[in-house]
């Protein structure tokens, strides 16, 4: 029941926050402006998404780290061009690491945005040793990310010397 235009029992706020069948939660994201049905149909097609290797049918990227210890100036690399993931917003979940060149223990570490402008997303830490080398598929979590958003990583390490990795980028789009 309203009483000139107020709700003083609540219930209308109520209905009004369960929302249409086509919402999606707002990416970025904004606490307290998304519907039940948004939080639904996210989580629906976050389940059921398509997923995404990238790059895919190619050879991995190659990352170069700088050559001092724990040095952070190595090149930030391109692994996402901007515009290539043009279906719908996506997450990643998954990095595989192949060809870790020396034993060393190591990050990686993820960004959005155009060539200049990154923005730190997520990072992983990788390692290889002389008795077993621990290249793979390593889990990482990054918020939601528009569609054609632009990717890249920088590698460092603990070695001296200058050291190579090389990585593909597994994850899903939350629609389409």
């Amino acid at each position: 029941m309203t009483v000139n235009g107020n709700d003083p029992t609540g219930k209308l706020s109520i209905i009004q926050r369960t929302g249409d069948l086509t919402d999606f939660v707002a990416n970025p994201y904004s606490f307290g402006s998304n519907s039940l049905l948004a939080h639904a149909n996210t989580l629906y097609y976050h389940i059921h998404g398509t997923p995404f290797v990238y790059p895919k049918y190619a050879d991995a990227v190659i990352l170069t780290s700088a050559a001092g210890v724990w040095a952070t100036t190595g090149s930030l690399e391109e692994i996402i061009p901007e515009n290539a993931l043009n279906v719908s917003a996506f997450d990643l979940h998954w990095i595989s690491v192949i060809n870790i060149s020396a034993n060393l223990q190591g990050v990686i570490d993820i960004y959005k945005g155009l060539a200049g402008v990154e923005v730190k997303i997520g990072e992983i830490d990788i390692y290889r040793n002389a008795v077993q080398s621990q290249e793979g598929a390593k889990r990482i979590q990054i918020p939601q990310q528009a569609k054609n958003e632009r990717i890249s990583c920088k590698f460092s390490d603990n070695a001296a010397g200058s050291n190579t990795c090389a990585v593909k980028l597994n994850g899903h789009y939350y629609a389409g």
